[in-house]
């Protein structure tokens, strides 16, 4: 740590973070989704009450405990869904032979 100098009888530090700083920090690395998240088109489910009780309590208490998700569901109120519309959207012909070409060379090189 580099002083740069005394403010007031204490030294001031060039490139120190204040704890508040570092607090600040680990809570913006921590507000993310995370693989114990549940799925944006679950949390709609939840919303709609589409969810079997079951599933419906573990959300519940999962959004308790976890900021995004609590953030994000009321995000998910302005998403209107579309009608007749596939989410998983088709992999074009030539792409797909493509991809089934290249793994099927690596899985004969693993052997």
């Amino acid at each position: 740590m580099k002083s740069a100098g005394t403010r007031g009888g204490f030294a001031v530090f060039v490139g120190v973070k204040t704890r508040k700083e570092m607090n600040r920090s680990q809570q913006q690395l921590t507000f993310r989704k995370t693989a114990a998240c549940p799925a944006s088109t679950t949390l709609l489910s939840f919303r709609a009450q589409r969810l079997s009780p079951m599933v419906g309590t573990l959300v519940r208490q999962h959004l308790e405990s976890c900021e995004f998700c609590s953030a994000e569901l009321p995000l998910l109120a302005h998403h209107r869904a579309e009608r007749g519309f596939s989410n998983t959207p088709e992999i074009p012909t030539n792409l797909r032979i493509l991809a089934e070409s290249i793994l099927g060379e690596q899985s004969v090189k693993a052997r």
